[in-house]
């Protein structure tokens, strides 16, 4: 590419970015859409469906202390009869005349997401919700079988929650969406404010609030995305090329934590994986020798422990890599008979790779590194690697020491 057509590409990429920040008003939207404080989203439960099925939960509960009663259940029920045209024992004038208020409501009974059960009306609802993931291995008909077997006679109402209405694979199931949730709880505010206590009210606010921006199909904060993308392509995929890059900037991190220790020597690192091991254990019987070179690390270090880069969370794990199977052996054994801090994951020995010791770091929401502070992260590992430095090395190490078949063969 010539100076001049570089040259040329630069400006239009400068004008383009110009356009995007100055004067656009759907961008000044979605800031402004973002900077209103949402409880719900200030502690990170926007994609955690376990979190989003405890507070249904505590909505749908008559004996709850929101002041709903029985509303929530009745109107849900109500709306998700009339909007499926099914045949079902029950039917909305029953659930009007009903009085819900003694139903029990339980949270993973049989791993159903939701269960209410009414013994005055013999109805039992079964709620499978779905927030991001996919149901699998039939556990519809599982969970509706399971309610059947224990009330046999009961009026059983099944319901598949999902952000848009997903068709269940169990034709028993009654598919609801988000959007008929989020005008719900919303309607529930708003005409039931006169008996709701305030904190409970604004707490509704904000569960609908984040429900409209993130979870329905149709939300606000998408359609804005899709406009600004539509209208700024140029400028936004420009952005997106030159992100940061997290897992490099903890890479880099965690190659630092490593060289600010003495004792230990790096090995091998890449962007999910960075290895290494206390000198004084870098000895020819903890090598794997030539029969395994290349199989795992260019050093042939069979012991090494590895920090795990991943997109959603930094662990720490030592490993015992290919090698002479009698040593690998005589090394499992001992974590096995130790202890704690060792927690192999297998009682057996894999062809090539087994964990004697995994510590988990810290979790990280994969693919939304911006909602995450950086410094945060970084002072949490390093708050757990000292932690590791200070409690689980040096038991991990004396338990190596203490083998003295290992360092007989060493001294050999």
């Amino acid at each position: 590419m010539s100076e001049e057509v570089e040259t040329a590409q630069a400006e239009l990429d400068r004008k383009a970015l110009e356009a995007f920040v100055v004067e656009n008003e759907d961008l000044e939207r979605l800031e402004a859409v973002l900077g209103q404080f949402n409880i719900f989203e200030a502690i990170g439960v926007v994609q955690q469906e376990v979190r989003h099925s405890d507070f249904l939960a505590y909505l749908i509960d008559p004996r709850g202390n929101h002041g709903l009663r029985d509303a929530f259940i009745k109107r849900l029920l109500q709306k998700a009869l009339t909007s499926n045209n099914a045949a079902l024992p029950i039917s909305p004038i029953d659930l009007d005349l009903w009085d819900l208020s003694l139903a029990r409501v339980l949270r993973e009974e049989h791993r159903i997401d939701i269960l209410l059960l009414d013994e005055t009306h013999e109805l039992a609802v079964v709620i499978e919700n779905k927030i991001g993931g996919q149901e699998h291995g039939g556990q519809l008909r599982r969970y509706r079988e399971a309610v059947l077997k224990e009330y046999p006679d009961w009026n059983i109402v099944c319901l598949y929650l999902t952000p848009e209405g997903e068709e269940p694979s169990d034709e028993n199931y009654l598919p609801i969406d988000y959007g008929l949730t989020y005008r719900l709880v919303e309607d529930l505010a708003e005409s039931r404010a006169s008996v709701l206590g305030a904190d409970v009210r604004t707490l509704m606010l904000h569960y609908a609030q984040m429900l409209r921006r993130h979870i329905v199909s149709e939300s606000e904060i998408a359609e804005l995305c899709r406009r600004i993308y539509r209208k700024h392509q140029r400028a936004l995929d420009l952005i997106y090329e030159h992100r940061p890059d997290r897992q490099a900037e903890l890479r880099e991190f965690l190659e630092g934590l490593i060289r600010e220790q003495p004792t230990f020597i790096l090995d091998d690192t890449g962007k999910n994986y960075i290895r290494f091991i206390p000198k004084e254990w870098d000895k020819e019987a903890l090598k794997a020798g030539e029969e395994w070179a290349g199989q795992w690390t260019r050093t042939s270090r069979m012991l090494l422990f590895e920090f795990n880069n991943r997109p959603d969370r930094v662990s720490i794990t030592l490993y015992i890599g290919p090698g002479p199977e009698e040593i690998r052996q005589k090394l499992l054994d001992m974590a096995l008979k130790k202890g704690k801090p060792f927690n192999p994951r297998e009682k057996s020995l894999n062809r090539k790779w087994n964990s004697l010791f995994s510590s988990r770091f810290v979790r990280l929401r994969s693919g939304s590194q911006e909602e995450e502070d950086e410094e945060e992260i970084k002072q949490e590992i390093r708050k757990k690697w000292e932690r590791f430095l200070e409690e689980d090395l040096p038991k991990i190490d004396e338990a190596i020491k203490a083998e003295s078949w290992l360092w007989q063969q060493v001294a050999d």
